[in-house]
């Protein structure tokens, strides 16, 4: 091996390691394939042998590749906190895109946005809204760069962070005529509106009407929250989403919270990126994010639930959450296991 190798070498063999292949570390790097075959037959010139086995599925390491792998992560990650302490103000900078579930888009996303700009002004976001699976297989497939969803995810490739547990609620307009406390069955006469089909309140809703053995006369399902509030604001179905998300309707009357006899699944967010050469950006934007939702569930008295995690110094990693029933204020509480 010859004594000077090239970090952006190494930085592209880890790509095309992690991704499985030329063109996905290609698109990845903003460079064209004929680059990254260059890279890598000049790192194997350098190294000796063989790094990678190219294959029509794509591209894995050879043994002597799995043992450069190692060192070459450990080097960038390295190489990274060094011009982190070198940099004038260790703030943030580049592009970051950003998967958000729109829960968070209707709770806490703008104070962290508002958070971001003033710590971390050369850092740009690139803010894309969907539902949490399909976040979860964009995040597997590096098409963006960090996602707040729906979680814990249990691929040995993603790393998690809680960001607290959202209560769900049934939320109608006065209108409708409702008590305040409701069985099921009398929810069931009224359309139901809830978040999209494959969603865990969904599926939660679906499952809990079929151990009843009754149905709702219509169940609607719902990418976006905007037309599911709109309808139950209107008096046109009974919603089944956070109560968090429609504080001020609650505040002003123009929606009651009707409780109920179900038992009603905890929404678990967790911050989520792919462990990855540099994940460091992704990471401390996670830290700031856990930090803000805590904030934000202590101040606005809401049903969200800061995770135990963030009610001490920020760790990684999460906790699955129970089903409770409860009232609308906030608690410090912990994610149930």
């Amino acid at each position: 091996m010859t004594a000077s190798i090239d970090l952006k070498a190494l930085e592209t063999f880890v790509w095309v390691a992690t991704l499985g292949g030329f063109r996905a570390a290609a698109a990845k790097l903003n460079a064209t394939q004929p680059a990254i075959s260059q890279r890598i037959a000049g790192l194997e010139a350098q190294c000796g042998g063989k790094l990678l086995d190219r294959q029509a599925r794509g591209a894995t390491p050879t043994e002597r590749g799995r043992a450069l792998l190692g060192y070459a992560r450990r080097l960038l990650d390295l190489h990274g906190e060094m011009r982190a302490a070198l940099a004038r103000d260790g703030a943030l900078e580049g592009t970051l895109r950003l998967g958000v579930a729109e829960t968070i888009v209707h709770t806490w996303l703008p104070r962290l946005i508002e958070r971001l700009a003033r710590e971390h002004p050369r850092l740009a976001l690139e803010i894309e809204v969907d539902i949490s699976p399909r976040l979860r297989e964009r995040l597997l497939a590096h098409q963006i760069d960090l996602a707040f969803l729906l979680g814990p995810l249990s691929a040995p490739s993603l790393r998690n962070k809680a960001l607290g547990t959202f209560e769900l609620a049934f939320l109608a307009s006065p209108r409708l005529g409702l008590p305040a406390r409701a069985p099921l069955a009398k929810l069931a006469e009224h359309p139901i509106v809830t978040f999209a089909r494959g969603t865990k309140p969904h599926i939660a809703l679906e499952e809990l009407f079929a151990q009843r053995g009754v149905g709702p006369s219509r169940l609607h399902a719902s990418a976006a929250l905007s037309p599911a509030i709109k309808l139950a604001l209107d008096g046109i179905a009974v919603a089944l989403m956070p109560a968090a998300i429609v504080g001020a309707e609650l505040r002003s009357g123009r929606l009651m919270r009707v409780a109920s006899d179900a038992d009603l699944p905890e929404l678990e967010f967790v911050a989520c990126w792919p462990a990855a050469p540099d994940e460091r950006r992704a990471a401390r934007v996670a830290d700031l994010a856990a930090e803000t939702a805590a904030a934000d569930a202590r101040r606005s008295g809401s049903s969200a639930r800061p995770s135990r995690a963030n009610r001490a110094p920020a760790t990684s990693g999460t906790r699955s959450a129970r089903g409770r029933k409860g009232s609308s204020g906030a608690k410090p509480g912990r994610a149930r296991p």
